[in-house]
């Protein structure tokens, strides 16, 4: 790498203004590994009382695997796409989230 990539590049506000999304979409990401952990306990609490996962929760931790897909994406380089609030919340088919959560420990 020559000084002169190096100058433009650290003089560039398009490398900056990365910068500082990517240290956002860091603590987004730590919020996110929370939310996770909420929304697991939720889920056990639930399969412990009624025997199967709550099918709206369910629903959202689906679109919530797709936005944290989007944010790790973002975060390593792989998309330069900016993931929510800066685009629309990723959405999920109902039909998709009953099939792929099972209603029953033998399944």
């Amino acid at each position: 790498m020559s000084d002169a990539n190096f100058k433009t590049n650290v003089t560039s506000d398009a490398f900056w203004l990365r910068t500082i999304y990517t240290v956002i979409f860091i603590v987004v990401i730590r919020l996110l590994d929370l939310v996770l952990l909420l929304s697991t306990l939720v889920q056990w609490v639930s399969r412990l009382l009624t025997g199967h996962p709550h099918k709206e929760l369910g629903g959202f931790c689906q679109a919530l695997g797709i936005y944290y897909q989007q944010v790790v994406h973002y975060l390593t380089g792989c998309s330069d796409e900016k993931p929510f609030p800066f685009r629309e919340w990723p959405s999920t088919l109902t039909a998709t989230a009953e099939e792929n959560v099972p209603t029953s420990p033998d399944q």
